[in-house]
């Protein structure tokens, strides 16, 4: 309840080891195979179902908590607006944005100005999101201030993380029905806004190269039965405005937070990124993607790569350091049990990995408290090379993890 659990799981598994049971029926795993036995679909059997309840707002599942059948759809209707190709249509739309950013922040040097930068990543990334998801930014960078909506969304997830916590407490769940109207209102309002919005991005038509956009164009082409209804557009789009906004903005603040820490690694840093451009214009997706995209693929006989390997180690770093999901995204067992790590779990028990326990434990990485992006170059010291670099998956694996990875 008081925001520590990620602190907590790290000190439990370095006292008890890889495998900690953490609760009666929960078990906490920290090394690279949990992630391949709980998050991929093994041969002839199901995935592992999330632990969370299903609740529908509206009568409709979205993304995130939908049944396999049902999801398998609605993602292959959604990764569309994920593709290579719209991130390439989305672009100017990016630009925009991030030079807002940056033009907000040399005034505020020019006038000797304190910068928040949690705040205007924030500001960044829900203006972003809202721009792609609904062709209506919340104008937070113009304005310099948080909209309602994202002030009611910050207040929402804070209670609802308390709220998570004591419904965990057996006799609790009575207690709190007595205070379950307010949380109840607050995410009424929250989701009365994305239907609007949508309603309001609906009315634009299938032209514009957002996520709706992609998302009708596609819609037209399918199958009756393939095709993903208003009711799950509202859920999943409500979904995707967080999904896309808040760890975005958290992973960079925290990046930003270590770069300051760290000023030999940002001097290295900014040395590499001005040598590979001589102007902002040609800090582009595809030029950046480029090199980004080659050095992850571990291709190594362009001559461009080289350009940009110790950003993508910093980016890397970053995300094993300060991972936006820190806790576990718990599974739980089907009645008949299952092997986790070669150990057969019984049913019913509640399994995960929690991240920042992971990445931060010294059986996964050497120095795992210091910030060292050298252990992501391809060239890295022998001192990194048992480091178990698989265990690091942020954006989650398997059949649903997250669609804004590129």
């Amino acid at each position: 309840m008081t925001g520590r659990r990620h602190r907590y799981n790290a000190w439990v598994h370095s006292k008890y080891g890889e495998i900690v049971r953490t609760a009666p029926n929960q078990l906490s795993f920290i090394n690279d195979q949990a992630w391949r036995d709980i998050f991929t679909q093994r041969h002839g059997t199901q995935q592992l179902q999330k632990t969370m309840s299903a609740r529908k707002i509206n009568g409709a599942y979205s993304i995130i908590n939908a049944p396999d059948d049902i999801h398998a759809r609605q993602r292959k209707m959604l990764s569309h607006a994920f593709s290579e190709r719209a991130l390439r249509e989305q672009e100017p739309v990016i630009k925009t944005y991030v030079d807002l950013l940056v033009s907000n922040m040399r005034e505020d040097a020019a006038a000797q100005r304190p910068v928040d930068i949690v705040r205007y990543f924030n500001f960044l990334t829900f203006d972003l999101i809202g721009d792609l998801a609904f062709a209506s930014p919340f104008e937070a960078l113009r304005d310099r201030r948080e909209h309602p909506w994202m002030k009611n969304f910050f207040r929402n997830v804070k209670i609802g993380t308390v709220v998570q916590q004591l419904l965990a407490i057996p006799g609790f769940k009575l207690l709190l029905v007595l205070f379950a109207g307010p949380l109840v209102r607050m995410q009424m309002a929250q989701f009365r806004y994305t239907q609007e919005k949508v309603t309001e991005r609906l009315e634009q038509g299938s032209d514009r190269p957002d996520f709706i956009g992609a998302v009708l164009r596609n819609n037209e082409k399918a199958e009756k039965g393939e095709k993903i209804s208003r009711e799950e557009i509202d859920a999943t789009f409500d979904i995707l405005m967080i999904g896309g906004s808040e760890t975005t903005a958290t992973l960079l603040s925290g990046c930003m937070f270590l770069l300051q820490k760290n000023p030999a690694v940002q001097e290295k840093l900014k040395e590499e990124v001005r040598g590979a451009f001589k102007n902002e214009d040609e800090i582009t997706v595809a030029k950046v993607k480029t090199h980004l995209y080659a050095m992850s693929s571990g291709i190594t006989h362009s001559p461009k790569v080289n350009q940009l390997p110790y950003l993508l180690a910093v980016l890397e770093e970053s995300l094993r350091y300060y991972p936006p999901i820190p806790i576990a995204l718990g599974r739980r067992i089907p009645p008949e049990g299952a092997p986790i790590c070669g150990h057969w779990v019984p049913g019913g028990i509640a399994v995960g990995i929690p991240q920042f326990a992971a990445n931060h434990s010294p059986l996964n990485f050497a120095d795992p408290d210091k910030f060292l992006p050298e252990r992501f170059l391809p060239d890295r010291d022998p001192l990194f090379e048992k480091d178990r670099r698989a265990v690091l998956q942020p954006f989650s694996t398997g059949p649903r993890n997250c669609l804004g990875r590129k």
